[in-house]
């Protein structure tokens, strides 16, 4: 697949970035897979590892991939070709909460072609995933025994957030497909009834939930919900306390985290560690997660309605040149939905 002009000048804006972008990599980082797509197509470079931070900030800079990952997985040797060859010693635990899965969200689908569209976070369901990630983090903390320093949060820099549970014990590390697949189901309470923790009967009254309760009962009385209510309607309880996970991701022995202060190849916006819960609540989506500034003239390669972009409003028409942002122009060019002629 040929690169063309705009991406090649993509390519030059992220390899002056990570020529100085701070990047966080877990200690052991020497143990994981790293992974990259390059912009010459969509499927992945992978097996790679790095003895430094210096060889893999030359790898960036020379090579200049569209996405960049390391593996949750932790290798005798993550460079070896073959799975089975790399001698696995265990996985964090990781979970990804994709906010366009949340109900309620309403991210923004732009029809550019017929059957390819592009899609824009809206900060609706931005809140709505912050608030499934605040209950996340109370379930590692309160009924997994993780402290907050072991959990590294972040925005993708696209549509959701990721959770990585860095921790070195051993029973977590070598937790199984199946085992990781029963701790999704008692996140998201697949299978719950709730009668069986608030049994009542003529004779006996249950007792209602305290915040100090274990498991679901605490998860209930921390999120503000009385008594009555679980006993008229426990179903939609269970949808105000579980939180949304893309399951596949947290039973993936194998998966690939994508790395914390990279940039994300579909938004242009930076993978922005969130470190407290002040950070989690002051967060929100737009201009300011791009490192690049200043402006940029585009052409049009499709036509669209009507669209909001981070404050910006736009409607495309194809062929069209006008004046927009760097980071709007950037979005616009990962998306194949304008070229970037000139930076200005």
């Amino acid at each position: 697949m040929k690169v063309t002009k705009t991406e090649n000048t993509v390519r030059e804006l992220l390899r002056e970035y990570y020529s100085e972008a701070q990047l966080r990599l877990p200690e052991n980082y020497m143990l994981r897979e790293f992974a990259f797509q390059p912009f010459e197509s969509r499927s992945y470079i992978r097996h790679l590892s790095f003895q430094s931070m210096a060889s893999l900030r030359e790898y960036l800079t020379k090579q200049t991939p569209r996405q960049a990952y390391y593996s949750a997985a932790i290798y005798r040797d993550p460079a070896a070709e073959r799975m089975e060859d790399k001698g696995w010693l265990g996985s964090e635990l990781m979970f990804d909460i994709d906010v366009d899965h949340i109900r309620g969200c309403d991210n923004v689908v732009i029809e550019i072609e017929e059957s390819k569209t592009f899609s824009i976070v809206t900060e609706k369901c931005i809140n709505l995933g912050k608030d499934h990630l605040l209950r996340l983090i109370d379930i590692l903390v309160q009924d997994f025994g993780f402290s907050r320093s072991e959990i590294l949060i972040y925005f993708t820099g696209n549509r959701g957030f990721h959770v990585v549970v860095e921790t070195g014990k051993a029973d977590w590390l070598k937790l199984n497909s199946k085992e990781r697949r029963e701790l999704i189901d008692y996140i998201k309470g697949i299978g719950l009834d709730l009668n069986k923790l608030f049994i009542q009967s003529k004779r006996i009254k249950p007792a209602p939930p305290l915040p100090s309760d274990g498991g679901w009962r605490g998860r209930i009385a921390r999120s503000g919900i009385e008594l009555g209510s679980v006993l008229q309607d426990p179903e939609t309880v269970i949808e105000h306390v579980y939180v949304e996970l893309d399951e596949q991701v947290t039973q993936d022995l194998s998966r690939l985290v994508r790395i914390p202060g990279s940039i994300n190849g579909k938004s242009g916006l930076i993978s922005k560690i969130l470190s407290t819960e002040s950070d989690i609540l002051n967060f929100n989506i737009g201009e300011h997660l791009s490192p690049f500034k200043g402006y940029a003239i585009i052409k049009s390669l499709v036509k669209t309605p009507s669209f909001n972009l981070w404050g910006t409003e736009l409607t495309l028409s194809k062929g069209q040149l006008l004046k927009v942002s760097l980071p709007v122009a950037i979005f616009l060019a990962l998306n194949n939905a304008a070229e970037i002629v000139k930076i200005t």
